[in-house]
């Protein structure tokens, strides 16, 4: 009876009701990527349900798609190029329809979605993932167990196609359970040679170390496959690609591999300037980031310090401050040095390179070339017999000490010595005279003497002796056979100054050798890569390091202390991309907010701020600028008042608006002077803040004029008042009272216009600026008055 009620009750609902429903029995494919079958889309459970089959999952089962922001890219080594990625629903690189064994990336009975990959098993088989199979076949009994061993121990299978079930851990959240879904992936794509694929490169090879430990037969060599995949990939290539430099970075420093992170590490300083835009540079760590800066910008400085260096041929490396040369010494040096420049220019085009206000290095190419060329050419001249860590000769022929001059040079520069500091010398013998001597005494003698050889051809047959002529290769430099016809030309065309110097041929050797050695070494500073680097060539940046301080861990740690499980690495992975999400939203707030604040503040508030000048809180600012400036009177700068006249300052009197005393004494010529030089001064500066354009008066001047526009038979009462107001002993000024006569414009009658106030010098220093110009005089004559002025 409840049933029958339940489906009446059913049906005669309104159709517009079972048409939502009736929608999700459209047959489709089905899709990871989000449900289909949100629980507030269907009506309570009345009897007879209109929910599709299916529609009731297991809690269990993972979204393969994360709910992150994090995008998953394919990263193809061969072609250096990595794009977007999003097919770990069904992956076209690892289904293979002819396979026969299927992968379901969930537990068995937790779904009917169809298999992620479909490969075959033999491939698994010959890769040693038996622990793989053996774990996560859907059939794991003896009798039908997916692996058995036939007669030929080939690996045949007594069943027709293998199923694996690879869940994520129970207890993984979505984006954990998707990582664990990515990792598990990248070992197929290693079994068949396909690309990674994952937020960063780096991570993906870490997780793919991790998996061949798990997953594969023991006593297999994990980490030469490894190494051997990335070889086959193009990982391990790192030459002007960023994002594989800072993938070996993260996996050797994850694992403690020194010489795999130093090869990385040398890429990543080259290319310092593209990392920080990179995908997966915020994961590595803080101090490799930190010696990727400093080593770059270490490096930048010696390439600079090295162009300014053999621009000038080490002129104050070998100056007299640390190399001690006689004078002929000195005159050969330089005249080598003139070789060696035009040589340079001749081969260049130009010598020293041309180099921007801001760079001072030369350009690799020319690094190297000069650095190949100085090479054969100290192998074309070093003594092999003699190494630096023998033990040094007590005496040498000739008078310079090359040992002690390089070994100095190598202190101070902090250079490894040279394999032979020294070179090889001709054997001492008087050469000095280029003709035989013939003794006139006794002529008989004069035939034989003239059956000796030339000096000349002696002494170059002795520095051509002193050679390695045995290495025929090293004749392939053009820089040694130029230098070959440079000693010629020394012995057979010596200039004047050779001649008057008569310097040896071995010290001239000694000479040539100190700056060839110098010059090399110099060059290898510039060039010389570290050993660890695999392919230092067809890269467009240097890598001429320094590893002080490298690598970043202190003591190395067997590998097998560092390998983790799938599912251990990928929570870790995750935890880690959380926090990276975090920290880049929290950043990303905290920018906003105060770009917010910064844009609301009122602007109005900004341009009253910097136009009211506020002598108390600027007080310490003020003078601590005109520090620099010498001694000035401070300024005040009062705001403008609403007065009636404009206030006129005269030195002993006042303003003018007081009644004051008659006066009792004449007026002071130094103190009529100052008066009249500071009343000109303040009229001048009111003047030039005025509206009106005009040319500005003194003040005696314009109310001498205003006073004689009025009457001048005025009450003489009227003149007295203004008297005494004018001599009342008051001064602002703190100078001698005296008296004198001015008049304001308020004595005279009118108003004048709201005009700001002058400027006004701080009292106490005006004894110390003010000066004495001119001196003014006013005396009455029949009630008008007379102004005399004295220069």
């Amino acid at each position: 009876m409840d049933i029958t009620m339940n489906m009446a009750l059913t049906l005669s609902r309104p159709p517009q009701l079972l048409s939502q429903p009736s929608s999700l029995r459209v047959s489709q494919p089905y899709s990871m990527e989000k449900s289909e079958y949100a629980p507030s889309q269907f009506p309570l459970y009345k009897g007879v349900t209109e929910r599709p089959l299916g529609w009731k999952r297991s809690s269990r089962t993972p979204e393969l798609r994360s709910r992150n922001t994090t995008k998953i890219r394919r990263w193809n080594g061969a072609a250096k190029t990595s794009t977007e990625w999003d097919g770990l629903r069904k992956d076209p690189e690892l289904f293979y329809p002819q396979g026969n064994c299927s992968v379901h990336l969930y537990g068995r009975g937790q779904s009917r979605r169809g298999p992620a990959f479909k490969f075959p098993i033999e491939a698994l088989v010959k890769s040693a993932c038996q622990p793989l199979i053996h774990r996560f076949s859907a059939d794991t009994s003896e009798e039908s167990s997916p692996l058995s061993d036939s007669s030929n121990g080939d690996g045949a299978f007594s069943c027709a196609t293998t199923v694996l079930y690879i869940p994520a851990p129970s207890t993984a959240e979505t984006g954990q359970a998707f990582l664990y879904h990515l990792a598990t992936r990248n070992l197929f794509a290693w079994v068949f040679g396909k690309p990674l694929v994952g937020t960063h490169l780096g991570g993906a090879l870490v997780g793919l170390l991790n998996s061949l430990n798990e997953f594969r037969s023991g006593g297999q060599d994990n980490l030469q496959a490894i190494i051997d995949y990335m070889d086959e990939e193009g990982y391990a290539d790192m030459r002007n690609q960023p994002d594989h430099a800072l993938a070996i970075l993260f996996f050797a420093e994850h694992f403690q591999f020194k010489d795999l992170w130093i090869d990385a590490f040398a890429h990543c300083v080259g290319m310092n300037e593209k990392l920080f835009s990179r995908i997966g540079f915020e994961l590595i760590s803080r101090t490799s980031r930190a010696l990727i800066t400093r080593s770059r910008l270490e490096m930048d400085i010696r390439l600079d310090r090295c162009g300014i260096t053999l621009g000038n041929f080490l002129e104050d490396d070998l100056s007299n401050a640390h190399l001690g040369l006689s004078t002929g010494e000195r005159a050969h040096l330089d005249k080598f040095r003139s070789f060696l420049q035009s040589y340079l220019v001749a081969k260049l085009g130009y010598y020293p390179p041309s180099f921007d206000t801001t760079n001072s290095s030369f350009s690799k190419s020319i690094y190297n070339e000069m650095c190949s060329e100085f090479q054969s050419l100290y192998n074309f001249l070093a003594n092999t017999s003699i190494t630096s860590s023998d033990p040094m000769p007590l005496s040498q022929p000739g008078c310079l000490c090359v040992s002690k001059s390089v070994k100095s040079f190598d202190q101070r520069n902090k250079y490894k010595p040279l394999l032979h500091p020294v070179p090889l010398l001709p054997e001492t013998r008087d050469t000095k005279a280029s003709k035989p001597v013939i003794n006139k005494r006794f002529t008989w003698n004069s035939k034989a003497d003239k059956m000796k050889p030339d000096g000349r051809l002696v002494a170059f047959a002795e520095l051509c002796k002193a050679t390695d002529r045995k290495t025929l290769a090293l004749y392939d430099c053009s820089l040694v056979r130029e230098y070959c016809g440079f000693e010629k030309d020394c012995i057979f065309s010596p200039s004047k100054t050779d001649k008057d110097d008569k310097l040896s041929q071995t010290d001239a050797r000694k000479v040539r050798w100190i700056l060839i050695y110098t010059i090399l070494q110099t060059l290898l500073s510039a060039t010389k890569v570290p050993e660890q680097v695999r392919d230092p060539h067809e890269v467009s940046y240097n890598l001429c390091i320094l590893t002080a301080g490298c690598p970043p861990w202190k003591e190395e740690r067997p590998v097998e202390s560092l390998l983790q499980t799938q599912a251990e690495q990928t929570e870790e992975d995750f935890v880690a991309q959380t926090r990276a999400e975090e920290s880049k939203l929290v950043n990303g707030i905290k920018l906003d907010t105060d770009y917010a604040t910064t844009r609301q503040e009122p602007q109005l508030s900004r341009v009253k701020s910097a136009s009211v000048l506020n002598i108390s809180s600027r007080k310490g600012h003020v003078k601590k600028t005109l520090s620099s400036l010498g001694n000035m009177p401070e300024l005040h700068h009062p705001r403008p008042n609403h007065a009636s006249y404009q206030e006129i300052l005269v030195q002993g009197y006042g303003n003018g608006t007081n009644i004051t005393a008659a006066p009792t004494e004449e007026v002071g010529k130094n103190s009529l002077d100052s008066a009249s030089s500071f009343a000109e001064d303040i009229s001048s500066r009111w003047s030039e803040s005025s509206d009106e354009i005009k040319e500005p008066a003194s003040p005696t001047t314009s109310i001498a004029s205003d006073y004689s526009g009025r009457d001048s038979t005025g009450s003489n009462s009227t003149r007295k008042s203004i008297s005494d107001k004018l001599n009342r002993p008051m001064s602002t000024l703190g100078f001698r009272k005296k008296s004198s006569t001015g008049y304001s414009i308020s004595a005279l009658g009118g108003e004048s216009p709201l005009e700001p106030c002058p400027l006004q010098v701080r009292k106490g220093l005006e004894d110390q600026y003010m000066t004495v110009t001119k001196a003014v005089t006013v005396q009455w004559e029949d009630g008008v008055m007379v102004k005399q002025m004295m220069s």
